[in-house]
């Protein structure tokens, strides 16, 4: 019976990036619980989980680029997966907001931030970072109308200009995180600033690949339509959950 939908053959890429997951997953508590040689492991299972996405990534682009199964019917279907999985992260961010929250409105001893926690000065590196991120957007968004309007030149310039904003806010992150007075373990509140801005800096990873491989299937004379579309939601998605951070984790706070 004919259909418009792609029946996606056997590939190794699922069971992999699950082995590799739970290695990295393992690897990891056992670096947290002092165990030697542990973090040798977590850094081979972020390269190999690095390699095993980009492989994945490879074949879908084969698929879509060369092999044209992605018919309407499937990029319907591939938007709707991405939805819901924005879903699942914006929930991650609730969850993570909600604990934070739940420790401040009811501290232990009476006091939010904790006694002895010297905070980040709001209007330092974080505004700086808040502009770096919205600029990014900014030029990302350019860059999409560029695309829209058939101008591949200047299209590559905002995606370059964004790549490079992008780039510059993880590193004044971590220059932040070396040059914070307290780190994760210190209290409640170090633990979850540490995991909210860490799990964002994170995101901004993400976001910035998602970028990046646009600008190379652009400079390709590639047509990443659907997936320029859904890395720029994704990368605005990132805004968004900074300035949440900017306002109620560091103006707030402070």
């Amino acid at each position: 019976m004919r259909h418009p939908f792609h029946l996606v053959e056997q590939s190794p890429w699922p069971i992999l990036l699950s082995l590799n997951l739970l290695f990295t997953l393992l690897s990891l508590v056992s670096y947290l619980n002092g165990y030697n040689h542990s973090l040798i492991n977590v850094r081979l299972g972020i390269v190999l989980l690095t390699l095993i996405i980009l492989l994945w990534f490879y074949d879908i682009i084969t698929e879509s680029l060369y092999m044209g199964f992605h018919s309407f019917a499937v990029s319907k279907g591939l938007i709707l997966a991405f939805f819901l999985f924005l879903a699942t992260e914006v929930l991650l961010f609730v969850s993570f907001f909600w604990g934070y929250f739940h420790s401040a409105f009811n501290p232990t001893d009476l006091i939010w931030p904790p006694v002895g926690v010297e905070l980040i000065n709001p209007w330092s590196i974080p505004f700086l970072n808040t502009l770096l991120l919205l600029y990014s957007g900014i030029a990302a968004t350019w860059a999409h109308h560029s695309f829209i309007s058939s101008d591949r030149v200047s299209s590559l310039k905002g995606l370059s200009i964004s790549i490079f904003l992008g780039v510059i806010f993880f590193i004044l992150q971590l220059f932040e995180y070396f040059n914070s007075t307290y780190d994760i373990s210190d209290s409640v509140y170090s633990s979850a600033f540490y995991l909210l801005t860490g799990m964002h800096g994170f995101h901004v990873v993400v976001g910035v690949s998602l970028i990046i491989a646009v600008f190379i299937r652009l400079y390709l004379h590639q047509n990443p339509t659907v997936f320029y579309d859904l890395a720029l939601i994704y990368y605005h998605f990132i805004d968004i959950v900074w300035i949440a951070l900017f306002i109620l984790i560091y103006y707030m706070a402070y």
